[in-house]
């Protein structure tokens, strides 16, 4: 008799979501913005696992494009799953790349073996293929390697009962190609979830057929999950109009009946009046007790460039704004997650940080709950951050925290560190993430006469997000402001409609409450083209805003 399984809590069972959890074949899993992806496949895992469709010693592969979703992944698996949660490999495809190169180099002709500690470099100049290995290189050693033994291919696929791919649409040639060897025609059932309708990465590559290859290559069967999760009802109305546009722009039917109450578009003269605009805007929701981490604003790219001035103003009005574009990935990282929690638990402790600092400790060394070890480790830790806390005095600056974090470091074990998370090998990795840390908590104490706030701000807290839409993927705000809907930002729609229509469609799905859309016809930071801004191109989208959608529209130039 088989376990009846239902979902735990986080998501709703419904039959679109049950059918995708217990299909027992390969699947290709199409999923609208806020539609829980992550959570399916921690729920699918939940029901491997619980059900032993994946039963021991077999496991589960992950991969993922991003540390930050690799975390995300590996974190909510852990919440679901429980101790079974140890047979859930995740992995970046870098790092799962990496792992092989490490473990199998050898097989490789001698001349183009990495040398045992190899460092990873991030610029071909830098590279010289023995003790310089060039980050995108790593997945190329990796399938040559697949490709010369046919007993490492088979063991992966011995191994797994399932993989799981996470934003398949930006799945390049070579990712793909990776997948084939390993598990084409096996055993093992691959799970792939991702949005064609935001396929934002092709400039890097990815491979635009990639979900029909797919389903071609591993006989993988097509499904759909579209419920909206995140935002209003009105929101996921405009959603749907805009989606239409993105499959088939000269074939749009519906329209929305009701003007709109929280998405406007707004035409402004200058970057000063629109940012006028956003400051009194935000104002007025933080009055009405939204809170600053809510709130973004996004732009199509160079989002140093595009707000400049709108952050400049919100920085009069003496509200906390930080640039996500360059620090998002550094804060996510495991190095810059141990930056955070020091720094909370130094400054600002709450018995939640305490406790996930005891976890990362008894992590790095191997160590169980209910060990007899773990009261050691744990009396340890807590009597060095007493120990710094005591030290800490008025003077207290930057420069004394950083060298806290050094000394933390070297309290958990620099080695245990890099065993845990391999890419800290890499000297040079290490010491750009450690230096763009290092950089980011000046600058946060360089803003603040106070260190609590300072750490704060550097995690993010208590601050207008601002970041450009490749880098706002998976997240979502009770407010946005997407600025600079113009063919200036646009500048390639012409060549690329798909794939720039799928950028707009990303911003506008970050939203839950409230929708900002801004066009302004001089920008400062067009140097070499003061001419005014154009929509020639982009008219497309800003009559599908206001006339399908409902947007209302405000022209700012004639007040």
């Amino acid at each position: 008799m088989g376990i009846e399984w239902l979902p735990s809590e986080g998501i709703e069972a419904t039959e679109e979501l049950m059918d995708i959890i217990t299909c027992d074949e390969s699947v290709a899993v199409l999923a609208g913005a806020g539609a829980g992806k992550t959570e399916l496949l921690a729920q699918k895992a939940n029901y491997l696992f619980s059900t032993d469709k994946c039963s021991w010693p077999k496991r589960i592969l992950s991969l993922t494009f991003k540390t930050e979703a690799q975390i995300n992944i590996k974190s909510r698996i852990n919440k679901r799953c429980g101790l079974k949660a140890t047979r859930f490999d995740s992995f970046t495809f870098h790092a799962f790349c990496k792992s092989i190169v490490d473990r199998f180099k050898n097989a490789l002709p001698e001349n183009e073996r990495p040398a045992i500690n190899y460092d990873i470099v991030f610029h071909k100049r830098e590279a010289n293929g023995i003790d310089k290995i060039l980050m995108d290189s790593l997945l190329l050693l990796a399938i040559k390697i697949l490709h010369i033994r046919l007993d490492i291919r088979n063991a992966f696929s011995y191994s797994y009962d399932y993989v799981f791919v996470d934003e398949f649409q930006d799945t390049t040639d070579k990712q793909y190609e990776l997948l084939k060897l390993l598990f084409q025609n096996t055993d093992t059932k691959l799970l792939t979830v991702g949005d064609i309708n935001q396929s934002i990465m092709l400039w890097a590559g990815a491979r635009k057929t990639v979900f029909t290859d797919f389903q071609n290559d591993f006989l993988a069967s097509n499904k759909i999950l579209v419920k909206n999760y995140r935002a209003s009802k009105e929101i996921q109305d405009v959603l749907d109009i805009v989606l239409e546009h993105v499959k088939d722009p000269s074939h749009l039917i519906n329209e929305l009946l009701e003007q709109s109450k929280n998405c406007s578009i707004h035409i402004f003269q200058d970057e000063y009046q629109e940012a006028s605009f956003i400051v009194d805007n935000i104002k007025a929701a933080l009055a009405a007790g939204v809170s600053e981490q809510d709130i973004c604003i996004l732009t199509k790219q160079h989002s140093s460039d595009y707000t400049e001035i709108v952050r400049a103003e919100l920085t009069k009005a003496g509200i906390h704004n930080l640039d996500m574009s360059d620090l998002q990935d550094a804060l996510k990282e495991p190095l810059g997650q141990l930056f955070s929690i020091f720094l909370k638990v130094l400054l600002c402790p709450t018995p939640k940080d305490m406790t996930e600092l005891f976890s990362i400790n008894l992590a790095l060394n191997k160590v169980e709950l209910g060990d007899n070890k773990e009261e050691e480790l744990t009396t340890s830790i807590v009597n060095f951050i007493s120990l710094k806390r005591e030290e800490l005095t008025i003077n207290t600056g930057v420069d004394d925290l950083i060298c806290y974090m050094q000394s933390f470091i070297q309290f958990l074990g620099s080695a245990k560190i890099k065993g845990r998370w391999k890419q800290y090998k890499s000297p040079e990795y290490y010491n750009f993430i450690w230096k763009n840390l290092e950089l980011h908590l000046r600058n946060m104490c360089n803003q603040t006469q106070s260190l609590e706030i300072a750490v704060e701000l550097f995690n993010a807290e208590k601050s207008v997000q601002i970041m450009n839409i490749h880098k706002c993927k998976g997240l979502e705000y009770n407010s946005v402001y997407f600025i600079g809907l113009e063919d200036q930002a646009f500048w390639d729609y012409k060549k690329n409609p798909f794939e720039n229509n799928c950028a707009i469609y990303v911003a506008l799905s970050r939203a839950k409450e409230s929708l900002n859309v801004t066009y302004t016809k001089r920008r400062k930071h067009r140097k070499y083209d003061n001419r005014p801004s154009t929509y020639k191109n982009t008219r497309v989208v800003i009559d599908l805003l206001v006339k399908k959608c409902k947007f209302n529209a405000i022209n700012h130039t004639l007040t």
